[in-house]
């Protein structure tokens, strides 16, 4: 495996198409494209609602982690709106973020809804789903794993639709997109990289649940769940649109430039913010799932989500390669030694005899 001489993606990922100066497509193309409109803008977005007869001017999604805990604690401190968060648990939540979550409502007087999928049903769906892509890996069954989390997007529009709350805020950003899921590349210049349709999903679908009976039975088993994840996908969806015309979808780092260093030292120093020691990224790594998508990407292409996050860092300035570097080689070891932990907490210790981890063990 070789990896760019500029970021960390490898060779063996499909589409890096190297140059002759060891450089691949996505460094050569600026993936992903990332350009915030302004703080005024916001304000404007806002300013606009004039009055209006909702709880809260808007309900943010907050998983606990950094990212949505600064979108808060900026929406409350910064931009004095009336903010309400719902908080969406499932069996693979972290304690240490649900605790995150609550103090910092509790710190900004900010009232919380928790919610979660009835059953376990979560915890289900992500289970026959992983050993469906045990059975057939690929980027389709790996992507179905999380389809019950796709279940938040309805949750928090059902909570704005019932108070009449305007907004819904995410906290994602383009920085996280991956080159090997969700956001393909198209190769003009006006449209580079777009998600896939729901026609191209669908079809994709349809061909691994032909050649996977494993993969159709948990379709048959979690049908309802699978289905509506799949139509709410993204929090900015035709299905959640046209159920929900009421509630629009904000996603707060299209407006606010992301800084981890300011987020990181501001949710510290104001909400008591913090991860356990043993933990040393602090990206993505509330969730037990997380894990198991690590594992799945670095089996079949040699890269992570991890990977392809740092390697987006480092092009766009927020990171040199050899921090990076550092906190890749980290990375590794730290799934590595999680995935079977992870297995007991789930209680699917039958299927550890399946797991590789050799496949963490690279070169970087």
């Amino acid at each position: 495996m070789r990896r760019c001489k500029r970021c960390l993606m490898p060779d063996s990922l499909p589409g890096s198409d190297f140059d002759s100066g060891g450089i691949c497509a996505w460094c050569r193309e600026g993936y992903p494209q990332y350009a915030t409109k302004d703080e005024k803008a916001l304000v404007n977005k806002f300013r606009g609602l004039g009055a209006h007869p909702g709880k809260a001017d808007c309900l943010v999604g907050l998983s606990g982690g950094k990212d949505s805990t600064y979108a808060l604690y900026r929406l409350v401190k910064h931009y004095h709106l009336k903010a309400e968060a719902f908080i969406y648990t499932h069996g693979g939540s972290r304690d240490f973020a649900l605790q995150n979550a609550i103090r910092s409502c509790e710190i900004l007087g900010v009232p919380y809804h928790i919610v979660s999928l009835p059953g376990g049903i979560h915890k289900k769906t992500f289970l026959n789903y992983f050993k469906a892509w045990l059975a057939h890996p690929d980027s389709t069954a790996a992507g179905m794993t999380c389809v019950a989390c796709k279940h938040l997007h309805i949750l928090g529009s059902q909570i704005a639709a019932s108070r009449k709350i305007p907004y819904v805020v995410w906290s994602s950003t383009p920085l996280e997109y991956s080159p090997f899921l969700a956001i393909k590349h198209k190769g003009d210049a006006k449209h580079q990289f777009k998600r896939e349709g729901m026609l191209r999903s669908s079809w994709q679908l349809a061909k691994k649940a032909f050649v996977s009976p494993v993969f159709t039975r948990a379709i048959l088993r979690h049908p309802q769940t699978s289905i509506l994840g799949c139509l709410a996908v993204f929090p900015n969806s035709s299905y959640l649109r046209f159920r929900y015309p009421a509630v629009h979808p904000l996603m707060f780092y299209s407006y606010e430039h992301w800084d981890p260093k300011l987020i990181l030292d501001t949710i510290t120093s104001e909400l008591e913010w913090q991860i356990p020691s043993e933990i040393k990224e602090d990206w993505h790594t509330d969730c037990v799932f997380n894990v198991f998508k690590e594992y799945m990407f670095q089996k079949m292409y040699g890269v992570s989500y991890t990977d392809a996050h740092l390697s987006n860092q480092i092009r766009h300035g927020y990171i040199s390669r050899a921090e990076a570097e550092q906190k890749l080689t980290e990375s590794k070891r730290f799934y590595a030694e999680s995935l079977l932990p992870a297995l007991e907490f789930l209680g699917a210790e039958e299927i550890m005899s399946q797991i590789d981890l050799s496949c963490f063990d690279v070169e970087i």
